[in-house]
């Protein structure tokens, strides 16, 4: 199969689609939970915020992407 590398991609041990799939579920998950982060700031604490969104499940969700991302790196011995 043909895979596609730049130099940042390579350095991270992804394809270039790899990385965009990667950079689109952390984003997509960032955003969610930005917006619900808005939500309850605006109504003053009112609306409680999901627990997959808060803070400390966001901390968790990027520490696992990035621990994930580098096992898959040692696993294909880069």
């Amino acid at each position: 199969m043909f895979k596609i590398y730049t130099k940042h991609t390579s350095e991270v041990g992804e394809t270039v689609f790899q990385h965009l799939a990667f950079t689109i579920r952390v984003a997509s998950k960032m955003l969610c939970s930005a917006l619900f982060l808005i939500v309850h700031g605006m109504s003053g604490g009112l609306l409680n915020m999901p627990e997959k969104y808060n803070l400390c499940s966001i901390k968790e969700f990027l520490c696992d992407a990035d621990e994930n991302r580098e096992r898959l790196k040692e696993e294909n011995g880069e």
